[in-house]
């Protein structure tokens, strides 16, 4: 979907017609899933983030700013979101990825998808080697396609910190990943 599209629903969404709201969500679903499910560790508790997500971002609509873009506003309220599920589960555990959300557009070639999941397991244990904090923010910029400085604000962290949390986590991501190539 092109950019004045996703505007202009974002717009109708802002004026309060809800029939834009299901295309909307559309464009990010998928994205916006692979991040809690990714931040949770839970299928289950990522679906209800997932829907608590989505019902803050429609009653908030109001308090959107042009400002921002679009998916950094979205982005942190499931942050937010997920932070304050996963403290009231008084959880530790973040990222158990042992599959991606259903890709409705579906892939014809078999050895293909084989490949992508095997890359995709061996990137998900790695990750589990971060630091919470490392992993935070790998996963923001990642799947939130946030920038380092909506990183740092939505954090509250120095910007420095962020760049440096993002640094350790990609040279400690390529160290665990060339090990594993090597077994």
């Amino acid at each position: 979907m092109n950019q004045l599209n996703e505007n202009n629903l974002i717009d109708r969404c802002r004026r309060g017609e809800s029939a834009a709201f299901g295309p909307l969500v559309k464009i990010y679903k998928n994205r916006l899933f692979s991040y809690l499910f990714k931040i949770s560790g839970d299928r289950n508790m990522a679906e209800d983030i997932f829907q608590e997500t989505l019902i803050k971002v429609w009653k908030g609509f109001s308090r959107y700013s042009e400002q921002s873009r679009f998916s950094s506003w979205l982005f942190s309220i499931a942050h937010n979101t997920a932070m304050d599920s996963i403290r009231k589960k008084n959880s530790n555990k973040f990222v158990e990825l042992v599959e991606e959300p259903d890709n409705f557009l579906g892939n014809s070639n078999p050895l293909k998808e084989l490949v992508d999941k095997e890359v995709s397991k061996n990137i998900s244990a790695a990750v589990d080697h971060l630091s919470p904090k490392q992993r935070e923010v790998f996963l923001l910029r990642t799947y939130g396609e946030m920038t380092f400085k909506e990183i740092s604000e939505l954090t509250d962290e120095p910007l420095n910190t962020v760049l440096s949390h993002m640094h350790y986590s990609v040279k400690k991501l390529r160290n665990i990943l060339r090990f594993e190539d090597a077994e």
